[in-house]
């Protein structure tokens, strides 16, 4: 015995049976046409409408009370991250960064221009650090990229510094600014005293700016000493040794040098042998030596013929004469340069300032230059200033140590701390360092595989965009680095 499920049917009072029947017809009606039971309700309630109204139209025309007009759809409220809209509705896009700031180029994605400027989002809170981290391979267009964003800045009021131009890329950009260039190396006219004061603060007093200058001598002494040595710490009898030199120097000359912090190390004075006895800072002489008359003689063993002009627009420390060198006639440049830099980023009156660090490998790998870095990057919002470093893959770092080495540790610690990364294309086999160190998504690890060139991924903060680079013709012929390959 089946069981069937029958619909029920309550009937008001005062019905006669005529009327019972002809519901019952109607709903037999609708069992077998639910359409027509529903046009007979509609045609009901017109019928209603028509009989009330004092003049109606018929039924469907273009007259009032026709019940002619749009349908509004009203669907249910419905609640999604912002992960799961974008997939569902596509048609919706970044809103972009707005139009303040440098223009970069176009956004893919929202087909729209591309403005930055790191001190107008800091100020409204997009990103919390002014430091920008610009990585990609060989001809992926990640140097095109930064010298649009420096180059541009400057037009709207902001300065730019190179400490070290290993491969004499930004000399051009630094001349179509009206920026200046100091160029070392062998045969070079120009002599870099890393001793030199630099230009003082105005926030500082007379006292405050001569304990300033004197501590950044002993650090520097200090790191010119240990990158001779290959890393190799000082000793204390050492480290006072070479105090007490420069001490003496800088009571007999208010402009020291080299040399003459190494003739005070090769003859020391009473008081220094009775401090550290006759051959406490021999080691350290022969060290410092290299740089006096050893193959670093003609460049920093006298008093500067340039000076860093904390002024100018832009400042290039040009280094590209030192390729094929050692690593420490490089290192040596680029700790001069540092050291000038940190005199004028310190400045309050120095306005905002983009520091760029190129082949910033060779930086990080240096102990010296890691240490200025990543105090910028700790004080760069009291500085005013924008740290932009360039390199081509984080596995780069992997020539500076294992994972489990402070050195490495500290490097990569600048990379995370950016909240500016801009990621032109990379190889397959980079992705997974990259992907670690840069907090991409998968879907942001795919898209960096297949960019084309002078289109990178932009991680402004917690936003994400895929920004093609624009430049003009003229801008072209300053920034193109493939001259020699076409």
């Amino acid at each position: 015995m089946t069981r069937t499920n029958q619909s029920v049917e309550y009937v008001p009072s005062g019905v006669n049976r005529k009327e019972r029947k002809e519901r019952r017809r109607r709903a037999a009606a609708a069992d077998s046409q639910p359409w027509a039971a529903a046009l007979n309700r509609v045609g009901e309630m017109v019928g209603t409408r028509l009989e009330t109204a004092e003049h109606v139209g018929d039924w469907g025309s273009r007259e009032p009370a026709s019940l002619r007009g749009p349908h509004r759809l009203r669907p249910a409220p419905h609640r999604a991250s912002t992960l799961t809209f974008a997939a569902a509705y596509p048609f919706i896009t970044e809103s972009g960064l707005g139009n303040e700031g440098t223009y970069i180029g176009t956004d893919v994605f929202g087909s729209g221009a591309f403005s930055y400027d790191p001190w107008i989002l800091y100020d409204k809170g997009v990103i919390s650090g002014p430091s920008i981290v610009v990585i990609g391979t060989v001809g992926t267009g990640k140097s095109m990229c930064g010298k649009s964003l420096v180059a541009r800045s400057i037009t709207l009021g902001r300065k730019a510094a190179v400490a070290s131009d290993p491969k004499g890329e930004w000399v051009a950009v630094a001349n179509a600014v009206g920026g200046k260039v100091i160029s070392v190396g062998p045969g070079r006219a120009a002599r870099v005293n890393p001793l030199d004061a630099g230009p003082r603060s105005s926030a500082l007093s007379e006292a405050q700016w001569h304990a300033v200058v004197r501590q950044r001598r002993r650090y520097l002494l200090v790191a010119l000493v240990s990158l001779m040595r290959q890393g190799m710490p000082l000793r204390p009898v050492e480290h006072t040794a070479l105090d007490m030199a420069l001490m003496e120097t800088v009571a007999e000359n208010s402009n020291p040098t080299l040399p003459m912090v190494l003739d005070h190390l090769l003859n020391p004075s009473k008081e220094t042998i009775g401090l550290v006895g006759k051959d406490g800072g021999l080691a350290v002489s022969h060290s410092l030596r290299r740089t006096v008359s050893g193959d670093l003689e003609g460049m920093f063993d006298a008093p500067s013929t340039v000076a860093f002009d904390a002024d100018a627009p832009m400042m290039v420390m040009d280094t590209s004469a030192l390729i094929g060198a050692s690593e420490q006639a490089l290192s040596l440049a680029a700790a001069c340069g540092a050291t000038w830099l940190e005199a004028a980023v310190t400045n309050p009156d120095g306005g905002k300032r983009l520091v760029v660090y190129d082949e910033g490998w060779r930086m990080l790998a240096d102990p010296y230059m890691l240490a200025k870095m990543s105090e910028q990057w700790r004080l760069a919002r009291t500085y005013g200033i924008a740290n932009l470093l360039i390199m081509h893959k984080v596995a780069d770092l992997n020539e500076i140590g294992d994972s489990s080495s402070g050195h490495r540790q500290k490097a990569l610690g600048l990379l995370t701390e950016a909240d500016t990364r801009i990621i032109y294309r990379q190889k397959h086999d980079a992705m997974r360092l990259t992907k670690e160190a840069l907090g991409l998504s998968e879907a942001e690890c795919e898209h960096v595989e297949n960019l084309p060139k002078g289109v990178g991924l932009w991680k402004v903060g917690n936003r994400s965009f895929i920004v093609a680079n624009r430049v003009t013709t003229d801008e072209l012929e300053v920034f193109g680095t493939d001259d020699r390959m076409i």
